[in-house]
């Protein structure tokens, strides 16, 4: 991948650029970065334009002590699109970057075409505490080794996790501000405004992704998205948390098909 960087509101931030044609942006989930998308960004940029960033508080974007909140994000990202020129673009979020990418269409619907969120939790409910695979995730904050970081990325899907993975997720939770960011962006996720009633102000044609053995965020939270209009559900089977990680091939497809449909 070809990273570049460019200044976005004052920060800093990391970013790849791939292919050519229509737009497609990839928001990583909490915790994640450009490296996230390892197993599409090159299959998707055979078809389209991937363009894949870390999003301020995470890898080698800036990490400046603020409020980490939904709305920031969102804000942030219309900012993003425009600076780069993409806008309006398809819009693909994993986890926190798929509550991200549902404010981002409510709010600035003018900048999103297309969304596609993966396991979003901006619409579970407020007595929703965390389940124990997110909570031993959340460890990931304590672990002073790599093979500790792979104790507790397991803990995400039940899956080995390669020692060059944990490596980097150790070496980038380690930069000063990282992991005060991680918990703030964790804390402005639980906090924001759910999105259940919200959902019908998302206008762009929308596909959820959910994976059917997601340990961290059940598939049965896929329920309140179930009832929007112009809209798509897939459940996948043998995927946890990551479709996108666990079946790259099977997720591109239906991305890919999806964006140019």
């Amino acid at each position: 991948m070809d990273f570049q960087f460019t200044e976005v509101d004052g920060l800093h931030v990391r970013y790849s650029d791939s292919g050519s044609g229509r737009p497609l942006l990839l928001v990583h989930g909490l915790g994640g970065a450009i490296e996230s998308w390892t197993g599409n960004i090159d299959a998707l940029a055979k078809e389209m334009r991937v363009i894949a960033l870390d999003l301020p508080g995470f890898s080698y974007s800036d990490k400046p002590k603020m409020n980490y909140t939904i709305k920031f994000y969102a804000d942030f990202l219309a900012s993003f699109a425009r600076k780069l020129g993409i806008a309006p673009l398809a819009v693909v979020g994993s986890s926190l970057g798929g509550h991200v990418a549902c404010e981002l269409a409510i709010m600035h619907p003018q900048v999103v075409s297309k969304l596609i969120a993966i396991s979003p939790p901006g619409a579970l409910p407020k007595s929703f505490t965390g389940t124990p695979a997110l909570k031993r995730y959340v460890k990931v904050l304590e672990a002073r080794t790599v093979e500790e970081v792979k104790r507790a990325l397991f803990a995400v899907d039940k899956k080995p996790v390669a020692d060059d993975y944990a490596k980097i997720v150790f070496e980038k939770l380690a930069m000063p501000g990282a992991k005060e960011a991680f918990l703030s962006a964790l804390k402005g996720s639980a906090s924001a405004p759910r999105l259940g009633k919200r959902l019908p102000k998302i206008k762009a044609p929308t596909m959820v992704l959910w994976g059917k053995d997601d340990l961290m965020i059940p598939a049965k939270y896929i329920a309140p998205f179930v009832g929007m209009k112009n809209s798509r559900i897939v459940l996948l089977e043998s995927c946890g948390h990551r479709p996108h990680a666990d079946r790259p091939a099977v997720f591109n497809r239906l991305v890919a098909d999806f964006v140019s449909g």
